[in-house]
């Protein structure tokens, strides 16, 4: 329970996958980083050439990283529903004209949204009333971007073992973050959510440990080798 005041909230299920997606899409910061911004699984829909078309795609432009978006009930069962429409996601997003018609369709939702314009802005971007360089910079780096694999992004209500084993066998990198949603007690429609500081799952934060234990592993066979040749001699 949360108190807030003489508000007292109430852990409360997701009415539907359309909130936990909408939660998501309207805090991408909090999830992808302050220079993140998404494109929506409706402005994406309007567009011809994609083949299974995920809860929305979010690029993190200072990170230089993108993100498929998954919004997903643990009540899904992982084999049967969760794995094939994630793998059939990332078939399609992983296609030179999918990524093309990301690149014009931000490239368009760049233009025509001022909090975006503000976020690359302040990130060193680019400076404003300069068309030319913008189309040019923003390009390149869009370039660069989608020059690397996406990153499995999944909000889900809750984390189960199958969908924790599965996520470690992606050739991606996988984020999962547990969100919980709670209610008013004495009115249902004012809502929270909370929003974990970090993933709860982080596949590349746990390859990146793995690295470095190898690296520390191997450092300690060397010192022991080298202590064994000091005895020999």
């Amino acid at each position: 329970m949360l108190i807030s005041g003489k508000k007292k909230y109430v852990q409360s299920p997701f009415v539907s996958e359309e909130e936990l997606r909408g939660m998501v899409v309207e805090n991408t910061d909090y999830f992808f980083g302050p220079s993140s911004f998404c494109l929506s699984k409706e402005l994406i829909s309007t567009r011809d050439g994609f083949g299974e078309i995920p809860d929305g795609f979010a690029i993190d432009i200072e990170s230089r990283r993108w993100f498929i978006l998954n919004a997903n009930f643990a009540k899904n069962d992982v084999w049967s529903h969760i794995a094939p429409q994630v793998v059939r996601q990332l078939i399609a997003a992983e296609r030179a004209t999918t990524k093309q018609l990301l690149v014009e369709l931000i490239i368009q939702q760049v233009r025509e949204d001022e909090n975006i314009m503000e976020k690359l802005s302040a990130a060193g971007i680019f400076k404003r009333g300069d068309k030319g360089v913008f189309d040019k910079d923003i390009r390149g780096i869009l370039g660069e971007i989608f020059g690397k694999s996406p990153i499995l992004g999944m909000a889900i209500d809750s984390i189960s073992d199958d969908l924790r084993d599965w996520a470690t066998t992606l050739r991606v990198d996988v984020k999962l973050w547990k969100i919980k949603k709670y209610a008013d007690m004495g009115n249902s429609k004012n809502t929270l959510y909370e929003i974990p500081p970090r993933p709860e799952l982080d596949t590349a934060r746990k390859s990146d440990s793995s690295e470095s234990e190898t690296a520390d592993s191997k450092e300690e066979d060397q010192d022991e080798m080298s202590v064994k040749e000091l005895d020999y001699k």
